[in-house]
């Protein structure tokens, strides 16, 4: 055989893997998508959704735009306008890729689990990450994974930079590329500093003394002292790209609040880290009032307990020097989280479950690549006989890991809280108005875009500043003639209220009630009366 059939020859099993691989990415994202309706869309959401559409019409920097405390500028928009190009503005932009993105997160993570093994070895790893992940928890896990963007799917260049320290070869340039990717996602979410930019330099710190005692050679020592060194420099990296952005009139993202939670407040934090790891994981279905999904929590108790195992034996044996870069990493990228959930405010409650999603992947990473090896020798044989039993009985999880997730596209979406409102405002002919935070970005996109609705600070009469654009509020090329109030009790601290905006606004020349809102229209235009309207270079 000549080499170049060889070389098609050794091609075919590549590109059937290949081939295979997208096909599972792609029944995998159809599911995800599917379990993702079943979480109401909202505002969040709905911010991301306008903020996109923006970038893809002139406005790339996000000119005049407000945003979070975090901005996913460089990981989640991009994905959401390429959606947009074939959806538009509407609400399944959100789901679809919430979808996509837990799809790449699980396959990647699948991906690293099994890092350099191949044959059983590196399918059993591989299919021990996917049963953890499979099958998202559908209490909490929907809302954490499938629905806004909001920390989870940081994990997909997190995953893409392990398998880059994982299957390239010790080069220079290895180094230089995890720079440039560290800053990248630093510019999107700062959490990646905890997860990913301090434990790859302390691992190579770590290994580099380990190594100089072992006498190792220069090359060794250079390695490591070069991905040290490049995780230390991508934070500046980052940072200076921000100012670029900043002096070229880009977004203006808010302040991170004080971190450090108070003594008296650990140990509420310890409970609240315990039950988000539960939800996490998919096994906190206890109480719900479902009990016929009690089944389900169970099965994915069996995924939470190997992550803490796998966790546990890598951190005993994280000095041990039998431990590989990625797996060290992600050990230290976990324990950095946990220490971050019990003595800072990122947790106050479980809502903020999202700020720690990555935990799953690295839980499933960390049980693909440590448990398996712990196995007694010869379990990647296919003459060993207890072996023959393994893969099946991993299929068989995998195949109820695929039965929850089936089970869950099946459940009815509801309807998204403001479609009703946003279609009564199109079939009204009202085109642009004021509302609060909650009602304006998600009644936007409920109409298509064919309603402008910002959101003012729920004073009355103060722009928001928080995901939106400052040229919503310019009252030379926009006119806002509604309000979007509510007279219930029941939301006093979420929606605008009636009788405070017609102390700021006045009587209206019309109202109407619609869909548990009320809709009060003027004559005039409503935004010369609002504050805080300015914003440097507001273009958007």
């Amino acid at each position: 055989m000549t080499p170049a059939a060889s070389r098609r020859v050794l091609s075919v099993p590549r590109l059937l893997w290949g081939v295979g691989l997208l096909l599972i990415g792609v029944g995998l994202a159809v599911l995800y998508f599917r379990q993702s309706r079943i979480a109401l869309f909202n505002s969040d959401g709905g911010a991301m959704v306008l903020q996109a559409w923006t970038m893809s019409h002139g406005n790339p920097l996000l000119r005049g735009w407000w945003i979070a405390d975090v901005s996913f500028y460089t990981t989640e928009l991009p994905e959401y306008m390429l959606v947009e190009v074939f959806r538009g503005v509407r609400p399944e932009v959100v789901h679809i890729c919430g979808g996509v993105t837990y799809a790449l997160t699980v396959l990647l993570a699948a991906l690293a689990a099994r890092g350099g093994n191949k044959g059983r070895a590196g399918i059993v790893r591989a299919l021990v990450a996917g049963g953890i992940m499979l099958a998202p928890g559908i209490f909490g896990g929907t809302q954490v994974f499938l629905e806004n963007p909001d920390h989870a799917g940081t994990a997909v260049p997190v995953l893409l930079l392990l398998l880059l320290l994982d299957r390239a070869p010790e080069r220079w340039y290895v180094p230089a590329a995890a720079c440039v990717l560290l800053a990248w996602i630093q510019v999107a979410d700062k959490l990646v500093l905890a997860v990913a930019t301090v434990p790859i330099a302390a691992v190579a710190l770590v290994r580099l003394g380990l190594l100089a005692k072992r006498r190792r050679s220069r090359a060794d020592l250079g390695y490591e002292a070069l991905l040290a060194v490049a995780a230390v420099a991508s934070v500046p990296l980052g940072a200076a790209a921000e100012l670029v952005m900043r002096s070229l009139g880009g977004y203006q993202m808010r302040a991170l609040p004080p971190l450090l939670a108070s003594g008296s407040r650990i140990l509420a934090n310890v409970d609240v880290l315990g039950q988000t790891i539960l939800t996490l994981f998919g096994a906190n279905g206890q109480g719900t009032g479902y009990g016929y999904l009690e089944p389900i929590t169970l099965f994915h108790m069996i995924g939470l307990v190997m992550a803490i195992a796998a966790f546990a034996v890598g951190a005993v044996t994280f000095f041990s020097g039998r431990q590989d870069r990625v797996t060290q990493i992600v050990v230290v990228g976990a324990a950095a989280l946990l220490v971050a959930g019990i003595f800072t405010t990122e947790l106050p409650s479980l809502a903020n479950a999202h700020e720690f999603a990555i935990l799953l992947p690295f839980g499933a990473v960390l049980a693909g690549r440590v448990l398996p090896p712990l196995l007694p020798a010869g379990w990647d044989r296919a003459g060993w006989r207890p072996g023959r039993v393994l893969l099946p009985v991993l299929g068989l999880w995998l195949a109820c890991s695929l039965t929850a997730l089936c089970y869950a596209g099946t459940l009815a979406p509801p309807t998204p809280t403001n479609e009703a409102l946003a279609n009564w405002l199109v079939s009204h002919g009202l085109r642009e108005g004021l509302a609060g935070y909650w009602e304006a970005a998600s009644t936007t996109v409920d109409s298509g875009g064919k309603v402008l609705v910002a959101p003012v600070n729920l004073n009355g009469r103060t722009v928001q500043e928080w995901e939106s654009s400052a040229a919503w509020y310019n009252p030379g090329t926009h006119w806002a003639n509604f309000i979007v109030a509510s007279t219930a009790t029941t939301r006093p601290r979420v929606a605008l209220s009636v009788s405070v905006e017609r102390r700021i606004f006045g009587t209206p020349a019309r109202e109407y009630h619609v869909a548990g809102w009320v809709v009060m229209v003027y004559r005039y235009n409503l935004l010369p009366k609002l504050n805080g309207r300015s914003f440097p270079s507001a273009t958007g």
